[in-house]
């Protein structure tokens, strides 16, 4: 099992490995943990029905939005064969 590392033992070591100031690999780390944020609350809210397939699409892409759609299908399907058994 890894050794559970602080932040701040995380950060450092991004810095040694890629010799990228500690402001820029803040930054970095800040923009794609936003955005992975972004997707993960855009995709619940599409699923929860709280906005339309329109405007999930235009915020996460066509090819993101079908697969949300073949998940959900699929988890219906499923669903819908383990009661029918019963």
């Amino acid at each position: 099992m890894p050794t559970e590392l602080t932040l701040r033992d995380k950060l450092e070591y991004l810095v040694r490995l890629t010799g990228q100031r500690e402001a820029d690999m803040l930054a970095a780390a800040l923009e794609e943990g936003l955005s992975e944020v972004y997707r993960q609350r855009i995709a619940s809210a599409y699923l929860a029905g709280k906005i339309n397939r329109e405007e999930a699409v235009t915020r996460l892409g066509e090819e993101s939005i079908q697969d949300l759609d073949y998940a959900r299908e699929a988890v219906t399907r499923d669903v819908e064969w383990g009661l029918s058994r019963e």
